[in-house]
């Protein structure tokens, strides 16, 4: 039995060892994932403060959509970055995601607006993305999704899309 042990335990650690330096080689920015189509809701619900349909505006260009609450602590956390990309003249669509409109209100009011539009979505644009939770990020080129960022997303996250 222990000469079985002495050549079974060797066999196995080398097999693992094979397995982890072959996942090592392994590019995982090679992998496409493969995201749903934009909703069109989303280009034709009215604004909530310009009360105008984005409608074809963002076509050629590349923006952020960022589903928020006023309820969700880490999309506090995030909101700063949010802010200084504002400054930096990226356009931000804003999906409130089942919140009370005063509370929206109250929270943009206080922490700052940095969307070009703000979209309160009851659930249907959110299940129309496979949103898993707020905050959730959809980075856009020319109305495709190249890459999605579940959780708060903060200033290295986004070096690929500036």
């Amino acid at each position: 039995m222990n000469k079985i042990k002495i050549i079974i335990i060797p066999i196995i650690l080398l097999a693992i060892a094979l397995v982890i330096i072959l996942n090592l080689n392994n590019d995982r920015n090679l992998v496409e994932k493969s995201y749903p189509p934009l909703p069109q809701i989303i280009f034709e619900e009215l604004s909530y403060f310009k009360n105008e349909r984005i409608g074809n505006n963002l076509n050629d260009k590349k923006y952020m959509i960022n589903f928020f609450a006023s309820w969700c602590a880490p999309c506090l956390a995030e909101h700063p970055t949010f802010m200084k990309l504002k400054q930096k003249g990226i356009i931000i669509i804003g999906i409130n995601f089942r919140d009370e409109e005063s509370n929206l209100n109250q929270w943009l009011n206080e922490h700052g607006n940095p969307y070009e539009y703000v979209i309160r979505d009851d659930g249907d644009i959110a299940f129309k993305l496979g949103l898993i939770g707020v905050p959730e990020t959809y980075f856009i080129d020319k109305q495709i999704i190249y890459k999605k960022i579940q959780g708060p997303l903060f200033g290295n996250d986004i070096e690929e899309f500036l």
